[in-house]
């Protein structure tokens, strides 16, 4: 508990990223390196949820024992689950779009939307709890990119 205490101190004061803004220039690869910074931000963020998730699941299993560390192997699995996921959705959108130098932009849009998505879900489903009692990190942005 007291490591949940000490990670949401220290992840309160960085706010999480806020929606990316459409990323403009004056040709594709200025795009396309802007929508790479989003996505690094979109991983950064869903990484620090996933931490704090799996922190939190741990921490539960040290006290509530078998069904926590049930869940976090769960948990585990899902992540990797989802990873495969996203590479699939988003390559199927990259083939969409093969025939345009607009396939990356659209690989990578898909990458930052869903990561955002999925980073709002760990906080809803992990993080949050069923009473008054604050999350462990604030509501991450889900919101589509531009």
């Amino acid at each position: 508990m007291i490591a949940l205490a000490v990670l949401a101190a220290a992840t309160s004061l960085a706010a999480p990223q806020a929606p990316g803004q459409p990323c403009p220039g004056e040709n594709t690869l200025e795009i396309n390196a802007c929508f790479g910074q989003q996505l690094d931000a979109a991983n950064s963020d869903l990484n620090r949820y996933i931490a704090a998730a799996r922190l939190r699941l741990a921490d539960e299993a040290h006290t509530d024992g078998h069904t926590a560390a049930l869940a976090l192997a769960d948990f585990d699995q899902a992540e990797k689950a989802w990873l495969a996921y996203r590479k699939a959705e988003c390559g199927a959108v990259y083939d969409y779009w093969s025939d345009g130098t607009i396939r990356t932009s659209m690989e990578l849009t898909c990458e930052i939307d869903l990561t955002r998505r999925h980073a709002h879900t760990v906080w809803s489903e992990w993080l949050t709890y069923m009473d008054d009692t604050p999350p462990v990190l604030p509501e991450p942005v889900a919101a589509s990119t531009p």
